[in-house]
């Protein structure tokens, strides 16, 4: 008899904190308890069911773990940038002449860029007569005389396109191609005459090129090539004509020729 009673006690209160602890976890751990009492036999006291628990999710430790979700990053588009040094020798009565200039635009794809272009060609000439040497304060001297001398300047400013190697070859074979506008700018004086000439040409152009690349390290690369210029460049001036009077006259300049560059690219 005192069995008995110990045992509804304590089934008193086993039952309640039961209960109450199902109710408190929530979302990550549902227990589902339930306690059936067995009919009583004839004759024969109650007697209760075994105890079942059901899981309905998964638990650990009554903490809920939730899959992370990583952002990736767009992919950066590198730009390359070209510095480059070298000559060119128009087609013209022209002596070659120092140039240089830079590409520089994003690389859309592993073998193709596309951006901007700029030269600068520059060469300058002098007319003079030598007049002997004679003996000065430090030495000997040479004495010349300055009949003329003129200056030329080209410079062209171009959108681009270049389709090179793949970047694991030891050397990287590159063209490319660009078309935009050109300026020359020719100054000269005639020391003799007294006169003096200063003309700004412009006209459209393009350039095509081809070179090869000597990987360094990363995306640095030293670059050779040969380009060829074609532009025909252009002045309107205004004179007086016995025949038509004062009419205008457009002064022409062709800077057809091909050169050679030397020059580091980079990407960053």
């Amino acid at each position: 008899m005192k069995k008995t009673l110990w045992l509804a006690g304590l089934l008193a209160v086993t039952l309640p904190l039961a209960a109450v602890a199902g109710e408190a976890v929530s979302g990550s751990a549902a227990l589902g308890s339930s306690f059936e009492t067995a009919a009583p036999p004839p004759g024969g006291p109650a007697t209760l069911a075994p105890t079942t628990l059901s899981l309905t999710t998964p638990f650990a430790g009554a903490v809920t773990y939730r899959p992370r979700h990583y952002r990736s990053r767009a992919p950066v588009m590198p730009v390359v940038t070209q510095l480059h040094a070298g000559f060119f020798d128009p087609n013209e009565d022209l002596d070659a002449g120092f140039d240089c200039g830079f590409r520089i635009g994003p690389q859309v794809d592993p073998r193709v860029q596309v951006g901007v272009a700029m030269d600068w060609w520059h060469r300058s000439e002098k007319d003079e007569i030598e007049l002997g040497t004679y003996e000065g304060p430090g030495g000997e001297f040479e004495s010349r005389l300055v009949l003329s001398e003129s200056t030329l300047d080209l410079v062209p400013i171009m959108a681009f396109a270049q389709v090179s190697g793949d970047e694991n070859m030891s050397v990287i074979p590159y063209a490319g191609a660009g078309i935009g506008y050109q300026w020359l700018f020719l100054t000269a004086d005639d020391f003799v005459a007294g006169e003096s000439y200063d003309q700004t040409f412009g006209g459209f152009g393009w350039q095509v090129w081809g070179g090869l690349g000597i990987p360094l390290s990363g995306r640095t690369r030293l670059n050779g090539e040969v380009f060829y210029n074609a532009c025909e460049a252009g002045s309107d001036v205004d004179v007086y004509l016995d025949e038509y009077g004062l009419v205008t006259v457009r002064d022409i300049v062709n800077m057809n020729g091909v050169g050679m560059r030397f020059g580091v690219s980079w990407g960053f």
